[in-house]
């Protein structure tokens, strides 16, 4: 009998029940949790570790929260990387609802589907993704202290969740977390549903595939969208977004790549908004002001801006089949004017990786 609670089963009769005969919102929480209650008792323990790994973002938030001094919770439908609400980012938010309201903190969690209910009818129009600026109108109308929003996105092999706090007083992010979730039968039906299957796989087992890959560090998020080979070049184009509430410069400091025979490679040119960086020693990022080389290659980027980047790699192995960014190393930068004298404060340097970037070159396809 678990095919009758089987996740597709009940997000079916979701969909059906929309079309005039939606159960009331608190019969559908209750039955979204006794669903996922029950899928937990009776799968094996890859299926319910979706749960205990959500439970440890939960974990994080709710101390974030209670030690900030604050109760009451509002809890937003989880996006896409674009800013679109699917089946996969409303059981995020379920869950972590859930997991909120038990977690022992005394928290109060406004229900979302109460939100929406209210903000509609005070003729405020919301979208899935919460500017910060927006925060404190929510707020207002909902009685909640802290905002929590988020995004999820499916990689190869996993699924990437990233969530962060908001206070409406401020529309300062206070708190936040990520996390890379396991793939298990769950998460791929809730995938499938809110994915289009060619988003996720390739087309044959046989041939190489790339999956886009996602990456946070210092609240700035890198999203590696394609990957493309010219010759021996590899071509790899990014998306990086400055997930914060405050203008400031992005530097990246170095990179370095390595291939699955332990070859080293250095980017032979990188660009980000357009700025093209100078490419020193072991992949040394720095950039040419006024015909003199400049140690530092800082791009200025607004609040939640999102730009485009490139990264050419040349002179790849012809027996490589793999290559990976092994380390990029990158940190958040304040230039501040202190008595007409410029100040560079550049925070604590973070590493990301991006592995496993297949090598498809032409003759591979045929």
């Amino acid at each position: 009998m678990l095919t009758l609670f089987h996740p597709l089963n009940m997000i079916a009769y979701i969909k059906v029940n929309n079309e005039g005969i939606m159960p009331k919102v608190h019969s559908v929480k209750r039955i979204f949790a006794a669903i996922i209650a029950i899928l937990c008792l009776t799968m094996p323990v890859s299926g319910a570790s979706v749960i205990n790994e959500i439970n440890t973002v939960v974990a994080t938030i709710s101390d974030s929260i209670t030690a900030n001094n604050k109760k009451i919770v509002a809890v937003t439908d989880f996006t896409d990387l674009e800013g679109n609400v699917n089946v996969l980012g409303r059981f995020i938010a379920e869950e972590i609802s859930l997991g909120l309201a038990s977690s022992g903190k005394q928290l109060t969690v406004i229900d979302r589907n109460q939100i929406r209910k209210t903000l509609a009818e005070k003729n405020v129009s919301i979208s899935g993704t919460i500017d910060p600026s927006f925060a404190k109108q929510i707020g207002q109308v909902s009685g909640a202290e802290v905002i929590l929003t988020g995004s999820v996105y499916p990689l190869s092999g996993s699924v990437y969740l990233s969530a962060k706090i908001i206070d409406v007083n401020t529309a300062r992010i206070f708190g936040g977390t990520s996390m890379i979730l396991s793939k298990n039968q769950i998460l791929d039906d809730l995938v499938q549903v809110s994915f289009k299957t060619s988003e996720i796989r390739g087309t044959t087992q046989e041939t190489p595939t790339f999956s886009a890959q996602v990456k946070e560090a210092a609240n700035f998020i890198f999203i590696l969208k394609d990957i493309a080979m010219n010759g021996n070049s590899m071509i790899l184009n990014f998306e990086i977004k400055n997930n914060f509430d405050q203008a400031r410069y992005l530097t990246v400091k170095s990179i370095r790549a390595i291939d699955d025979s332990g070859s080293e490679y250095f980017p032979s040119s990188f660009t980000i908004a357009g700025a093209k960086a100078y490419i020193g020693e072991s992949g040394k990022i720095q950039s040419v002001i006024r015909g003199t080389v400049s140690d530092n290659f800082d791009v200025w980027l607004q609040t939640y801006q999102q730009v485009k980047a490139q990264i050419v790699i040349k002179n790849i192995s012809l027996k490589s089949k793999t290559i990976g960014i092994l380390e990029m190393v990158i940190a958040p930068v304040n230039i501040m004017d202190s008595h007409g004298t410029f100040m560079r404060l550049e925070d604590d340097p973070s590493t990301i990786q991006f592995s496993n970037l297949p090598i498809i070159r032409k003759d591979d396809t045929k």
